[in-house]
């Protein structure tokens, strides 16, 4: 058996477990609904996008609890990819910019981290991930404040 099988075979029960957390974690990073105004995708394009990103996260977070290097480095390059995407780009300024680039960084960090075998250096390198995310969502939804308060 594969390590790859012997991973899915162990956590046959916990996909549950990894799905609620990745959704909790989705519903404290949403995007606003008022950032269609200054999006550069169509509205309802920014929801579906942000679940496709939140798949490959859910990738990274399962394979960093089995220790599955191969899906966490999957999981890392296809939201590095994702950032390249037209849907991303929800500003055109030079800090969003910035911050998305900062955000591939990280992503590459944890492909590093997942090719070395270094289950500690991974979850160091998702932490930095997330935390890009975070700071992310947080100046969408700062700047969206500020637009409605002028």
């Amino acid at each position: 058996m594969t390590s790859s099988n012997k991973a899915t075979t162990r956590t046959s029960g916990f996909r549950t477990e990894v799905a609620a957390l990745a959704c909790l974690a989705a519903a404290a990073l949403g995007v606003p609904l008022a950032i269609a105004a200054q999006a550069t995708t169509e509205p309802d394009q920014v929801a579906p996008f942000m679940r496709v990103k939140l798949a490959h996260s859910q990738d990274v977070l399962e394979g960093l609890a089995v220790e599955d290097f191969d899906l966490i480095d999957r999981g890392a390059q296809q939201l590095s990819l994702t950032s390249e995407d037209a849907s991303w780009q929800v500003l055109q300024t030079e800090d969003y910019a910035r911050m998305s680039a900062d955000f591939r960084r990280s992503c590459d960090r944890l492909r590093e981290a997942a090719r070395a075998k270094n289950l500690d250096g991974a979850a160091l390198a998702w932490m930095e991930v997330t935390m890009k995310c975070v700071q992310c969502h947080k100046y969408i939804r700062d700047r969206d404040d500020d637009a409605a308060a002028h």
